[in-house]
């Protein structure tokens, strides 16, 4: 027995053609018994043993290696080996050269594509570790630079082998190294870009893969993959190139396989829209329980939805884009379980599933059923309708689910490549990853294009790898044995060359009766003698091919309608008419099926079909991978279960063999991969041949270099133009080379880093210097100014001694001066003290002829204030008595019944009136304190009769700040004070006045008038509390106290009494209340100067102690008019500056004679108050629109919108301080007075806010009487100016304002409630010159009512029945109801009326007054508002007659009655 026959030995057993790695098991008795690696056992007799049956294995093969070029054993036998052994080790690389063969492991290896190992191949170059996939991408990545052209990986192999991972790794592995060049911190893990891309791979595989029959995961479309790389060597960008997706998964799969995986994630991991998308289980789907192929357990669906919902987000699709993404697959599985019947064509049974895929495609249910069901056509302008058959309508719904799915995958690969695109100003790496090699039971037109482009593939495999190889040897002369390999040229141009396979596809399809019989007839007839082209013998429908991986039989049927993929035109429009815009956006461009025909249009003009569509796209591939250094990636798989750990040899041998795997490891061991012109190679090693003796030429050069590193020459060549070297060599010289470019990069940061230190020592010397001249500068400073103190301390003192000798001498002189002064002093005052007392002797008789004088006044005063009480207790009598001759005058002409009724009602009146009279006058009379009175006079009396001792007194009353005597000056008259030629204003509008004198006639003026519960309301402000104000000492107002009444009379000489009890000043509590002239208040101290308080004879200050005032009534004056009658003031702060035109009228108007009342126009009627919003329109070609409606103070207005501000108009305003006004410092400002927020803007906009004042919380608001319609806001920390362009405007401000400052705010809410401005109104509509009101039979707007005048039609409309008939029920009044002062009135409107400035002055003025005609007076006011002032009263009885104005005063104010 020979040697390598012995147990255990390592032997090639060569068996049906293949050599098995086996051990010699056992050798007896001529027997010898082999066991194969792979389980399998031979007996063979010894004799028939040879050395072509039986060789020994190299001790390469036993140990394995880790690049096939290496192996001694060269066969398919000894390659399969070596990777069945480094697949039991884990190990799935393996080299051949610089080719990877990667075996699938089907399970996760620990540790193999850590962080740790990607940074260990980044720092190696090929072939110095071990092999991995990351050290081919390594090396791909260093060619960026070390060649000057883009590079590519191609990664090949059958479907399952592991393509796609091993993509995913190459872009993992890519990723890291970018982030590696741009030196990115550990906080920040990825750019944007690099992690986009990788995101991508998730939302790819979701919507374009799915698990077939030999891969869980297997593409269904393949991509080329190109990263632009900047000079930097980072990712700056990136473009996805897809190829054929396969559209017919979506509707079909064969048994054991599953659609897209999107769906089925879809409807583990939607939660939130599952109920809006109707969605359930996947076995409820048509589309998707075709195959029986529900769930695989090595897929997570519900984590795999989460996973792209994630990469979405990353890759910047919105939400609402997500959403429509995922109601697009929704609308594909319910439109999937449309059924149709067959009812005179196919109808579809059931309308659930059609309802809701239309609503989730947003289109007409109708519409969807009708496209599915006929068939829509144009034949010469007219649209014909065809009615489908069931097979049809199938046809038609599954191809809409197809063209939808096919347009939406395009749009998500068009939205990632937006997101990763990017520059691409260096080089680029491209990677392939297409559709592995496929055969199966049923083969169609999807499988025959994969396999196309596989043969394309494996072509350029064998033209870079093979062909173009061994050619460039024989150019460049080296020594070569050629080495034969499978060429499939053949095969290729039986696809695609002139009337080929794909040729003769592409014209049948634009045969309009062309069907996949005459099909398959022309192919059988053109190439039934072609050797790669397979006829069958039995099948009908089939034919075959023989790849370079095998013979696949092909099934006709379908190729022509899957070719020309057509897409009917009226599914198309349906489409198009989608109430989504992302359906719309899908199709807008989608070519239409009349753009393309038969054989009648030119072939520019036709749509091209899939498969030359796929043909052009493949050499533009083709072209890309030319242009750039390739490098392969071949996967195997190891066996067809898709299970770990299990090496089938048989399976792994046919794929080795098919793709040419033991000719790449021959030509890879015999040939020179790397080549490089003598230049180039020169140029980068020169850096190794520094220390040698070369010759001129350059071959020589390389030459000499080569050698030293490989003596043999078997590593190298050299060629005509090029170096040619093996892969080994090329990692050494680059190792070297590396050695050396770092020993000269570290010399040179030698002496950078020395350059760099000299420098800096030389800034630090001369920082030193600089320091040591300023600290010896700072040294010899200090000295100098020691000395310069030293001398001026030595300066000081000699200058002393010298001051002060000569301050010694001017002492002594200015003494002598000043007892010479002091000795004139004296003289002069004993000359001066003679002159006084004569003075003072002239001054006390002066003194006693005043107090005598001024006692004669005071008695002439009150003499004729008793006169003046007595005439108008008697003219009041006398009213009353013609009042009830007036009464007496009425009843007669009423019933014995009313007669009883109205006696009965006048005695209770007359009862309760003499009462309170009684009593008003008991508390009057009381409230006298005539002790005190008497006490003043027989002071003054007593201050007349003794002389001596009154400047004593006087300078004691002097000194008592309680007791000093205002100035006041009531004779002289207010300037510009009117005067009215008209008569008095009616009595009645004082009747609430606590005057005795009132109080005590009530009884009998009031006898004949009819009384009413609206009319005899209390006054408001009558339980309110006085705030008593601090006492001031000069020029002070005095109010007496509850118990103390203090009357000051006016002489009609002009001279002028004071009287003042003495125990006013002695008790606090009674003490007299003093308001100062800049206090609240609203006069100030220049109106009492002036006597702007009293127009007529004389003022009494009075307050009862019955009632309590509040704090705008603290002053009450009654005056005597021109007519005797007397009025009572009850009107404050917020009431006197109402409606003022001029600074005079800011108190109070005198028109006809001074009152302090304000009369309201409607004292007697409750009038009602409404607001609503109505539409509108004033006749019946107008439009209706909507206004806010307001009735108040019997006027109905009409608003555009709902008045929101208390008040807003433009105002004049200051800045803050007690500054000098100046013009300059005035802005006109757009004020809006909201709750208590007055707000000013620049302009009306009401878009810039310049300011906000909160009224409530300002100290006061006063009338600034010193500028005209002026008004002073006083906060706390500033004063507000604001001037009015109007007095009418400044008194409606004041008002308004005050009101606001003084209301809480439920107040303030309820004036809110009742705002509204007639200055802003569209319309206003006076309810008295309504002639009727009632409701309207419009049938389109019901709740309708008309308002008819005399010369206008209204037409509103509410929204409410009950709300129509309120409206109706307010404007439908009688006239008789609307009353002025209990009277009807005919007319009331604005009318211009001369006045007069003063008594004094004869010139007239015009002011504009509120007019209201009555059937027995005419009244005017101050203004049209309801709280108005009355002026005065026209009796008509008393009028002599009415005339037309004069000509010149009708056009100066065009006023027509005077």
């Amino acid at each position: 027995m020979e040697p390598f026959w012995a147990e255990g030995s390592r032997v090639w057993l060569r068996e049906n053609g293949q050599h098995y790695p086996s051990t010699v098991h056992s050798c007896a008795e001529g027997v010898v018994v082999f066991r194969t690696d792979y389980g399998q056992v031979f007996t063979y007799k010894q004799s028939t043993i040879t050395h072509q049956k039986v060789t020994a294995m190299h001790q390469a093969s036993v140990e394995t290696v880790e690049d096939m070029a290496a192996l001694v054993d060269l066969h398919e036998g000894s390659i399969m080996h070596n990777l069945f052994q480094r697949y039991q080790q884990d190990k799935i690389y393996t080299y051949i050269g610089s080719i990877v063969a990667s075996v699938n492991p089907y399970k996760t290896i620990p540790g193999l594509y850590d962080r740790t190992t990607v940074e260990q191949y980044s720092r190696h170059h090929l072939g110095e570790i071990s092999p991995h996939i990351f050290a081919v991408a390594n090396e791909c990545y260093r060619c960026l630079w070390k060649r000057h052209d883009n590079q590519c990986i191609l990664i090949s192999g059958e479907s399952g082998a592991g393509k796609t991972e091993s993509t995913k790794l190459i872009l993992k592995f890519l990723s890291a190294m970018s982030q590696h060049s741009l030196e990115l911190s550990c906080k920040e893990k990825t750019s944007c870009v690099e992690q986009a891309i990788l995101e991508s791979s998730p939302i790819m595989e979701a919507f374009g893969n799915a698990k077939t029959v030999y891969n869980n995961n297997s593409s269904r479309f393949g991509k080329f993959i190109q990263l632009n790389i900047c000079q930097k060597g980072n990712i700056q960008g990136g473009r996805i190139v897809d190829y054929l997706l396969e559209k017919n998964r979506v509707v079909r799969q064969n048994p054991g396989e599953r659609n897209y995986h999107i769906f089925y994630a879809l409807l583990a991991g939607i939660e939130e829209e599952k109920e809006a998308f109707y969605l359930s289980v996947p076995e409820n789907y048509h589309y998707l329980n075709q195959s029986e192929c529900i769930a695989d357990k090595t897929i997570n669906d519900a984590d795999s939805f989460r996973e792209v919902i994630m990469a979405m987000q990353v890759m910047q699709f919105t939400k609402e884009e997500v959403h429509d993404v995922l109601r697009l697959l929704a609308g594909i599985l319910h439109l999937g379980n449309i059924e149709f019947i067959t009812a005179g064509g196919a109808q579809v049974s059931f309308k659930t599933a059609l309802g809701r895929s239309a609503e989730l495609l947003g289109l007409d249910s109708t519409r969807l059923s009708e496209a599915l069901t006929q068939r829509s056509m144009i034949l010469r302008g007219e649209e014909i309708l065809t009615p489908l058959s069931i097979q049809q309508a199938i046809d038609s719904r599954d191809s809409m689910a197809m063209a939808l799915y096919s347009q939406c995958f395009a749009w998500v690969i068009k939205k990632i490549n937006s997101r990763i695109r990017g520059k691409d100003d260096f080089k680029s790496i491209g990677i392939l990853d297409i559709f592995g090699f496929e055969n199966f039971e049923v083969n169609r037109f999807e499988q025959f294009n994969i396999n196309y482009a596989n043969e394309k593939l494996q072509e350029y495999f064998n033209k870079h790898i093979f062909s173009l190889e061994q050619l460039e040897y024989c150019r460049e002369g080296l020594i070569w044995e050629d080495i034969d390999w499978t060429d499939n040229g053949e095969c290729l141009d039986l696809i695609e060359k002139k009337l080929g396979l794909l040729a003769l596809t592409n014209e049948e399809s634009h045969f309009p009766q062309a069907t996949d019989s005459t099909l398959l007839g022309k192919l059988h007839a053109q190439h039934s003698n072609n050797p790669f082209y397979v006829k069958p013998r039995v099948a009908v429908h089939n034919f075959g091919v023989k790849h370079y991986a095998g013979e696949v039989q092909y099934d006709v049927r379908g190729f022509l309608e899957k070719n020309r993929d057509t897409f009917r035109d009226d599914l198309l429009n349906l489409l198009r008419e989608s109430r989504l815009d992302f359906i719309y956006d899908l199709f807008e461009l989608v070519s239409s099926r009349n753009n393309q025909d038969t054989l009648k249009c030119g072939s520019k003009h036709r749509k091209p079909t899939v498969s030359l569509q796929f043909k052009e796209s493949l050499h533009s591939l083709m072209a890309t991978l030319n242009s750039s250094n390739p490098f392969f990636v071949r996967c195997i798989k190891p066996n067809m279960q898709k299970m770990p750990d299990q090496f089938d040899q048989t399976v792994v041998l046919n794929q080795l063999c098919y793709s040419g795997m033991l000719e790449t490891v021959r030509i890879r061991r015999a040939g020179f991969p790397v080549r490089r012109p003598f230049q180039d190679f020169y140029k980068r090693y020169k850096v190794l041949m520094r220390n040698l003796t070369l010759p001129e030429d350059l071959n020589g050069k390389c030459a000499i270099l080569l050698h030293l590193y490989d003596s043999t020459s078997t590593e190298w060549q050299l060629g005509k133009n090029k170096v040619f070297l093996r892969e080994s060599l090329e990692h050494k010289l680059e190792k070297q080379r590396e050695v050396e470019v770092t020993k000269a990069a570290m010399t040179i940061r030698a002496h950078i880093l020395g350059h760099m230190a000299r420098k800096q020592y030389r800034k630090v010397l001369h920082c030193v210097v600089v320091i040591q001249k300023n600290y010896r500068a700072f040294l010899l400073r200090r000295a100098f100014l020691r000395l310069k103190k030293a001398a001026i301390v030595f300066q000081k003192q000699r200058r002393g001694q010298t001051a002060r000798r000569v301050y010694r001498q001017l002492l002594e002189a200015k003494r002598r001066k000043e007892e010479e002064g002091r000795e004139r002093q004296r003289l002069e005052a004993e000359r001066l003290a003679q002159q006084a007392e004569e003075e003072r002797k002239q001054q006390e008789l002066a003194a006693r002829q005043e107090a005598q004088k001024e006692a004669e006044l005071k008695q002439e005063l009150e003499k004729q204030k008793e006169n003046k009480q007595v005439e108008e207790i008697l003219r009041l009598e006398k009213e009353i008595e013609d009042l009830q001759r007036m009464k007496e005058q009425q009843e007669l002409s009423l019933t014995e019944a009313s007669l009883q009724r109205l006696q009965q009602l006048r005695d209770e009146e007359l009862s309760r009136l003499e009462d309170e009279a009684c009593r008003a006058a008991q508390e009057f009379l009381e409230s006298l304190n005539f002790d005190e009175i008497d006490e003043c006079v027989r002071n003054i009396e007593r201050s007349l009769s003794v002389g001596s001792g009154y400047s004593s007194e006087r300078g004691e009353l002097t000194g008592n700040p309680c007791s000093e005597k205002p100035n006041f000056n009531f004779s002289q008259p207010y300037p510009e004070e009117e005067v009215d030629e008209g008569f008095d204003a009616d009595d009645d509008a004082f009747k609430d006045s606590p005057n005795l004198s009132e109080h005590s006639h009530s009884d009998q003026r009031t006898s004949g008038i009819r009384t009413s519960d609206d009319s005899s309301e209390e006054d408001p402000y009558m339980n309110d509390t006085v705030v008593p104000a601090s006492p001031v000492a000069s020029n002070a107002m005095l109010i007496p106290s509850s118990h103390d009444s203090l009357s000051l009379h006016n002489s009609s000489s002009g001279e002028s009494t004071y009287c003042m009890p003495e125990n006013v000043s002695c008790r606090p509590q009674n003490s007299v209340e003093l308001i100062s002239a800049d206090g609240d208040y609203d006069y100030d101290q220049d109106d009492y100067e002036d006597g702007a308080i009293t127009s007529g004879s004389s003022v009494t200050f009075s307050n009862s102690h019955s009632s309590q005032w509040s704090p705008d009534y603290r002053c009450s004056v009654g005056t005597y008019n021109s007519s005797g009658a007397y009025r009572f003031s009850s009107e404050g702060a917020q009431s006197s500056f109402e409606d003022s035109e001029e600074d005079f009228d800011s108190r109070f108007d005198t028109d006809d004679e001074l009152s302090y009342r304000r009369d309201s126009v409607y004292s007697c009627v409750s009038l009602p108050y409404f607001h609503s919003f109505l539409y509108m329109k004033g006749g019946l070609m107008n439009t209706w629109k909507r206004r806010w409606c307001v009735l108040k103070d019997e006027t109905f207005l009409w608003f555009r919108s709902k008045q929101e501000a208390l008040k807003q108009g433009w105002l004049h305003k200051k800045g803050g301080g007690s500054s000098t006004l100046s013009r300059r410092n005035w802005k006109k400002r757009w004020f809006v007075l909201r709750q208590s927020r007055l707000m000013y803007f620049e302009n009306d906009g009401e878009e810039k806010l310049k300011g906000t004042i909160d009224v409530r919380t300002a100290k006061e608001i006063v009338d600034n009487t010193g500028k005209e319609n002026g008004i002073d806001l006083i906060m706390a920390d500033r004063i507000y100016h604001l001037i009015a362009e109007s007095p009418e405007d400044a008194s409606q401000w004041f008002s308004v304002l005050s009101q606001v400052h003084a209301s809480t705010e439920q107040e303030i809410r309820e004036m809110h409630d009742e705002q509204a401005n007639p200055q802003n109104a569209v319309g206003t509509l006076d309810v008295g010159l309504i002639d009727s009101v009632c409701a309207s039979d419009n049938p389109d707007r019901p709740n309708s009512f008309v308002i008819i005048t005399a010369n206008r039609v209204l037409h509103c409309n509410a929204d409410t029945p009950e709300e129509m008939h309120h409206w109706i029920t307010l404007l439908q009044r009688s006239k008789g109801d609307t009353r002025v002062e209990g009277q009807e009135f005919i007319v009331r409107g604005w009318l211009h009326k001369e006045v007069k400035n003063s008594p004094k002055m004869s010139s007239l003025k015009l002011k504009k007054r509120w007019f209201v005609l009555t059937h027995n007076s005419l009244d005017y006011y101050k203004s049209s508002e309801k709280n108005a002032l009355k002026l005065g009263t026209l009796v008509l009885n008393s009028l002599c007659s009415v005339v037309p104005p004069d000509e010149k005063i009708f056009k100066e104010t065009d006023d027509p009655v005077s």
